[in-house]
């Protein structure tokens, strides 16, 4: 009897393991038919998406259509303008907008320190900008004064007046104000400190 019961059991195991592999294989294939999908919807929505941004406009296709605005509407001011107008003359007008640069030699100035031991200096590359070639050859044929003026207004400032952004912008326009009353055929536009360097 045991032995008959011994055989029941196996086939009732192998009955239910072979149900089991069957059952489990259907599962398995309804589970990947469904990932199956719901990659298709992502790759479907994707596609969508980038489809609608490719209608709006980028950074790139507005810059291009403003410049093309532009070009345009110069080439019109020269074929209305009397004489027709050189296809160069609105990139030499643009230019000559900003002006001429000055390098002046690097200066190495004391500051004023009273009552101190210990002198400190500053050391500085300075640019002027001028608005014309007239401006520029005036301020080269009075260089002893420009660098006279910018060595006295150094001097007089102390370490503490050059610290901030705020007193290196100030001694900026006064270098600009002070150059400016002696220039005849045009005045210094701006000043640019290109390197600063202050003992501390």
């Amino acid at each position: 009897m045991a032995a008959a019961s011994s055989e029941d059991n196996r086939d009732s195991q192998e009955i239910s393991s072979g149900g089991s592999s069957g059952g489990g294989s259907k599962l398995v294939l309804a589970l990947t038919g469904v990932n199956i999908l719901v990659t298709l919807a992502m790759i479907a929505i994707l596609f969508i998406s980038f489809q609608k941004e490719k209608k709006h406009s980028s950074v790139n296709d507005i810059s291009t259509a403003s410049a093309a605005n532009e070009g345009s509407a110069e080439g019109a001011d020269k074929e209305g303008a009397p004489g027709g107008g050189k296809p160069g003359e609105g990139a030499k007008k643009r230019a000559s907008d900003f002006g001429k640069m000055v390098t002046l030699e690097q200066f190495t100035v004391n500051l004023a320190t009273p009552g101190s031991v210990n002198p400190k200096f500053v050391r500085v590359n300075i640019s002027l900008e001028v608005p014309s070639e007239d401006s520029e050859a005036e301020v080269n044929l009075k260089m002893p004064q420009v660098r006279n003026v910018i060595i006295d207004l150094f001097n007089s400032k102390r370490p503490a007046d050059l610290a901030t952004a705020e007193g290196r912008d100030y001694l900026k326009d006064e270098i600009r104000t002070a150059i400016n009353t002696f220039l005849m055929t045009g005045k210094v536009k701006g000043v640019f400190f290109t390197s600063f360097a202050m003992t501390t």
